[in-house]
């Protein structure tokens, strides 16, 4: 279908784009604020009593990773494949739980009290890499979650018959942020929570840009004159 023939596809392949770099540039900035709020120190953590009744499980690193792979999928698959306002909804609203999310790292810094891994096995090997790139500020809210929930949300509009497949691989996203000693338990919430308040955000902004876009002057091809005998 062709982009200016109707306001349910608004975006030009330069908009697309535009939007998917900012998208991915917002997410990096998590190692920004990661290594900064580390080097300054200080803060707080949300520890609570049930935190000292959840195991360190090596095993759970494998859905722990696999969720990233699958935040890079997502983010590619939404690029290529979905429709320009529910793209637009899945951009604005995981931005706008980054920026919350951000908001509280600075503001209110906070960290996770790692266990001692030791074991020599692979799935230990593999949390001690982790330990060792990913530092253990920026604990609350986990943006493991937010980033996880956001896609699930979104998705469960655009593939409603995965719905239950999505929600249930959320959940052991979810499990293996706490068995792989990466967050507390009110992290996990806390997560949860800034990735459905983005959501909503992302719904509000949407159809506002895609009047924008729509109403925007398109410059036709000037016609050249016609050549006269």
């Amino acid at each position: 279908m062709d982009r200016d023939a109707s306001p349910e596809s608004f975006l030009t392949p330069t908009h697309r784009l535009t939007l998917a770099v900012i998208h991915v540039a917002v997410l990096l900035c998590y190692v920004i604020i990661n290594r900064l709020m580390s080097h300054l120190g200080g803060g707080t953590t949300f520890e609570i009593w049930l935190d000292q009744y959840v195991p360190l499980w090596p095993t759970w690193v494998v859905p722990y990773v696999l969720s990233i792979i699958w935040w890079g999928v997502a983010i590619l698959w939404a690029y290529l494949k979905m429709e320009d306002s529910l793209y637009v909804t899945f951009i604005t609203g995981w931005i706008s739980a980054c920026l919350i999310g951000y908001s509280v790292f600075v503001f209110c810094p906070n960290y996770m009290i790692r266990p001692q891994v030791t074991g020599t096995g692979w799935a230990e090997w593999l949390i001690r890499f982790i330990y060792a790139n990913d530092r253990a500020y920026n604990a609350f809210p986990s943006q493991h979650l937010w980033d996880t929930v956001i896609i699930t949300l979104i998705w469960s509009r655009w593939k409603p018959k995965w719905r239950w497949l999505l929600w249930g691989s959320t959940v052991i996203v979810a499990l293996s942020t706490l068995f792989t000693g990466q967050h507390w338990i009110v992290d996990v919430f806390g997560g949860t929570l800034v990735a459905v308040v983005g959501y909503f955000i992302g719904l509000v902004i949407a159809p506002r840009l895609r009047v924008s876009f729509w109403r925007r002057p398109r410059h036709p091809r000037r016609r050249q004159p016609e050549s006269g005998w």
